[in-house]
């Protein structure tokens, strides 16, 4: 520590960088090896299904989808049949889905991007598709809430409700995390480094610190203290909590005046010049030891000088540690995009620039704190705000490079030509002129998202063992009354047939709802834009609605399946902030909502039956 203070400012960072490849090599391993390596197998798995499905069954259903189930189902066997086995492979897996879970978003973007090449409607449609789209929101939103209220009536799920037990003795809810729940600072410290990236259930802090001492837990908050500065992002370093909970277990052994963190030490009152106790070691590593100086050795001022020069360059560190844990990723998409740049302007293939400006536009709306306040920031949904950055990026790079607006549709065109990994291989369709674009790795990659949802369905199947009687009738009449009930009233009252289809996915999450419309040949473009808009009005007016409908918050059932059913997977991020026990609920309603569309889509005799409503 103290060679990394007194080396050359170069020499400085590139210990400082070594320290922090050596402290999070598993994690880097992990990121950038095992992730890569597993998203590229499960991605050969569904190419192998696709080929059994159509080749040898002979049947139109999406192989994402298929290997969705098929992979709960082998999860719920192998915990029914023996929990360590389940632990292993739910490890195993959880590499490469949680990976797809967490970047899910950036996932949605091709359909926008691509949204200037679609077809121009008038605006009497337009307005039309408006008020198709508020009336059904509010319908949906009404005959969900009630006939949900009703089911659980009939068949005893209110039972389940307390209002006794509120949100905040819960912990914010679900002691079983998803891989994409968010983590919580008091429960850093008691967790293995990863827990937050795995769907088996995670230990829970708020027992083991009632267990504790309280010289522990002054300790403990101190140390919390520290690493909450050092983080750039407000995001709790469990590998280095860990090790400083290590010295505050060392530390037990001192005088009550003198325990606790190091700010405690040195803004303490009651220091000792007959004895002063100073911890000799750094936070990252050594044994602790203790100093005992008299009256003549040295005066308090001084060591507390001394202290607050250690502890400063422990910050100092600790920080630079963390900015390169919070900031790699950046800086590595970073140098892509530079690089990116170079074969823009220089070759004819336009995929990377393209690729890596939708990646570095995403994370700078994600990241930026553009709109710090929470209550104005719900409206700048990521996938919006960076597609218009990324049209903004790629317009000034057509201008540069052509010095005319009229190759910006042409590139665009390449953003998504089709050849996705299920097409890659097709050379009678594309030849070897045709490479995929930017578009077309999104897609892949909402494929493997796709299989990744079996993940949160498997994590909460005893709340859908407990409510199945609750939620499945409102989600199957849903299902009934979307592809029924749009399809013909759109087609009615003047909406084109591909639109009037597309609109059958309104309230499906996007991953979902693409495979459906693309089954039933509608309007991928309006399904996506309808879904994402319905998402972001659920998190603006859900909570407002539901207490309109006086639905109660203990009833977390109703207003998750209701938030799920008709504003997606937006909707229960939202959820996620707010009550937890709903949110389970929204993830696992969404979810079968969708899977239940894909498949009533990939049915023959129901294709053709939504077709003939619109007489296509």
């Amino acid at each position: 520590m103290n060679d990394v203070v007194k080396s050359g400012s170069g020499t400085r960072h590139w210990l400082i960088f070594k320290e922090f490849v050596r402290i999070h090599r598993k994690e880097l391993v992990k990121t950038y090896l095992f992730v890569p390596i597993g998203v590229l197998l499960t991605l050969c798995i569904l190419y192998g299904v696709d080929r059994l499905i159509k080749n040898v069954i002979k049947i139109v259903f999406p192989a994402s989808v298929a290997v969705m189930l098929v992979n709960l189902m082998i999860m719920c066997l192998l915990s029914w049949w023996r929990r360590s086995y389940a632990e292993w492979y739910v490890k195993i897996i959880d590499v490469p889905l949680s990976w797809s879970l967490r970047w899910m978003n950036l996932f949605f973007t091709p359909a926008f991007v691509t949204l200037i090449l679609s077809q121009w409607i008038s605006l009497r449609e337009a307005m039309l598709i408006v008020a198709v789209f508020v009336l059904g929101y509010l319908a949906t939103f009404i005959f969900l809430g009630y006939f949900t209220v009703l089911c659980q009536k009939v068949f005893g799920g209110r039972k389940f409700l307390s209002i006794f037990v509120r949100q905040e003795e819960l912990e914010n809810g679900m002691e079983m995390g998803s891989s994409f729940a968010p983590k919580r600072r008091t429960s850093c410290i008691y967790q293995r480094r990863g827990s937050a990236d795995s769907n088996i259930s995670t230990e829970s802090s708020e027992t083991d610190s009632d267990r504790q001492s309280s010289v522990r837990s002054r300790a403990d908050q101190g140390f919390t203290a520290l690493s909450d500065i050092a983080s750039n992002e407000g995001i709790v370093q469990c590998h280095e909590q860990a090790k400083m909970k290590e010295e505050a277990d060392a530390m037990e052994g001192l005088p009550e005046q003198h325990i606790g963190s190091d700010f405690e030490m040195i803004e303490s009152p009651l220091l000792r010049p007959s004895k002063l106790r100073v911890p000799q070691r750094s936070l990252f590593g050594g044994k602790p030891s203790t100093t005992v100086t008299s009256d003549e050795q040295a005066s308090p001022v001084i060591c507390q000088r001394a202290i607050t020069r250690q502890v400063s360059s422990h910050i100092d560190h600790l920080f630079s540690i963390n900015m390169w844990y919070n900031h790699l990723h950046h800086v590595l998409y970073g140098l892509g995009f530079v690089a990116s740049i170079f074969s823009y302007y220089f070759s004819w293939y336009v995929m990377p620039f393209q690729l890596f400006t939708a990646i570095i536009t995403f994370m700078f709306i994600v990241s930026a704190p553009l709109v710090p306040n929470p209550k104005y920031k719900k409206f700048l949904h990521p996938v919006i705000c960076s597609v218009a950055l990324t049209w903004l990026v790629l317009l000034i790079s057509v201008m540069i490079k052509h010095q005319k607006i009229s190759y910006f549709p042409s590139e665009l065109r390449d953003y998504k030509t089709g050849r996705t990994y299920l097409k890659l291989f097709d050379s009678s369709s594309y030849g070897g002129h045709e490479w995929p674009g930017a578009g077309d790795v999104f897609t892949s990659c909402m494929d493997v998202a796709i299989v990744g949802l079996s993940m949160p369905m498997y994590t909460y199947r005893h709340d859908l063992r407990k409510h199945c009687l609750s939620m499945l009738p409102p989600i199957f009449l849903l299902c009934a009354a979307s592809l029924i009930l749009y399809p013909l009233i759109c087609y009615h009252i003047g909406i084109s047939k591909e639109m009037a289809i597309g609109f059958t996915g309104r309230s499906i999450t996007l991953a979902l709802g693409t495979p459906t419309i693309e089954n039933l040949n509608g309007s991928v473009t309006i399904m996506a834009v309808t879904t994402v808009v319905s998402g972001i009005v659920g998190v603006l007016t859900g909570g407002s609605l539901l207490d309109l409908m006086r639905i109660p918050e203990s009833d977390y059932v109703t207003r998750g399946l209701t938030l799920g059913c008709n504003c997606g997977a937006i909707a229960t991020a939202y959820l996620l902030g707010v009550d937890r026990r709903a949110a389970a609920i929204s993830t696992l309603s969404f979810v079968l909502f969708g899977a239940f569309m894909v498949i009533l889509s990939a049915v023959d005799k129901i294709k053709i039956f939504v077709q003939s409503l619109v007489q296509l």
